[in-house]
């Protein structure tokens, strides 16, 4: 199983960093809102990382069973 979070709403160097270094694929690829599902389910990624920009409701949660971690 691969190990990919998405900072969609970016991510600090250091955080990226952090992350690689424990074993994560970071993509720092800001997704548009009504693409974010498929883009994950596409993409297999585990964990998703956000900021105020991107919401993240039970439509989102329900359409991406590989979901295993959402952090903000």
């Amino acid at each position: 199983m691969s190990k990919k979070i998405l900072a969609n709403d970016g991510i600090s160097n250091s955080g990226i960093m952090a992350l690689e270094s424990a074993g994560y694929e970071v993509l720092t690829t800001n997704v548009a809102q009504e693409q974010l599902a498929n883009f994950i389910n596409e993409e297999q990624i585990t964990g998703l990382l956000v900021r105020s920009a991107t919401q993240v409701r039970k439509e989102l949660i329900d359409a991406c069973p590989g979901l295993k971690l959402i952090g903000r």
